[in-house]
């Protein structure tokens, strides 16, 4: 497997807008070099035989948020757009994986199990009382299925 890195993305408004166009058209260009996307993706992205993917930036790294073999179903603003070689056609099972870059290594995300409980964080965080909470939460629930019931 070959990784190219094709750099960040982010979304930008010409200053020579293209008469033509309707003015609601959003262009991306690579941060790097100010490159315009649709001009790199008809002429540096045209085979479909490559995965191409955009990641973006997480806590834990970098995440595949889609993948395609036509470059034409890409937008990538506010993206990081790599190109893969030989992959087999399951690219799909990229998506939400980790990407090391340097090490050109995907690894599957954390499990949902090994995640932190996203409602006890906050609980935490506003020093609340999580049994009252829930309490509250499930007597909620029980008095809006009774009135649907």
């Amino acid at each position: 497997m070959n990784i190219i890195d094709h750099g960040e993305w982010e979304a930008y408004k010409p200053d020579n807008y293209p008469i033509k166009l309707p003015s609601h058209i959003v262009f991306a260009r690579r941060v790097s070099d100010g490159r315009d996307w649709y001009l790199f993706q008809r002429r540096e992205l045209a085979s479909t035989g490559t995965v191409k993917m955009l990641l973006r930036k997480t806590d834990q790294g970098l995440v595949v948020i889609t993948t395609t073999h036509d470059a034409s179903e890409l937008f990538p603003a506010d993206s990081r757009l790599i190109e893969v070689s030989g992959v087999d056609a399951g690219h799909e099972t990229f998506r939400l994986n980790l990407v090391d870059l340097k090490k050109k290594r995907f690894t599957p995300p954390p499990s949902v199990k090994d995640r932190p409980d996203m409602m006890k964080l906050i609980i935490e965080e506003l020093g609340l009382d999580e049994k009252k909470l829930r309490a509250k939460f499930d007597a909620i629930v029980k008095g809006n299925g009774r009135q649907h019931g």
